[in-house]
């Protein structure tokens, strides 16, 4: 089990630091805010190393491995966070967004109905968020662009 977690650890710092490198080449045209868009990004690859070198210094011994389902379940939340990814673009952010939360909803056992009243809030308040209140343009999808 020691193993697991410092390959975990590792794997933690070794992202990290991807993430770190990835952020050196952030460039903006024009003046964003004070602390700039790599911000955001080092705070990540800081915390996400941090953490990774904790795990890796003092792994525990009572953790236990995925069971079979919280694989499964972990395993879905990244393929449908990979899949929001792919089709924010063609779909626009609304829809994107609501389809990846009533899947995570529905993966974690989620009600039908429930789950997709949360999805159409949850994405119709993110929406007025950063259109209305932040004044951030979000993508509309090319589909709906014709």
């Amino acid at each position: 089990m020691k193993i697991a977690d410092r390959s975990i650890g590792a794997a933690l710092v070794v992202t990290g630091i991807a993430i770190a490198a990835a952020a050196t080449t952030y460039r903006v045209g024009f003046m964003t805010d004070p602390v700039g868009p790599r911000a955001l990004p080092y705070l990540t690859a800081l915390m996400m190393g941090c953490a990774g070198a904790l795990i890796f210094a003092r792994p525990e011994a009572s953790s236990s491995d995925l069971d079979r389902a919280a694989a499964r379940r972990t395993g879905g939340a990244v393929l449908t966070f990979a899949g929001y990814a792919l089709v924010l673009p063609l779909l626009g952010f609304f829809l994107s967004t609501a389809l990846v939360i009533l899947g995570l909803a529905r993966l974690f056992g989620g009600p039908w109905r429930p789950s997709i009243a949360s999805a159409l809030s949850t994405a119709g308040a993110l929406w007025l968020l950063f259109v209305a209140l932040l004044q951030l343009p979000l993508p509309v999808g090319s589909l709906w662009m014709r």
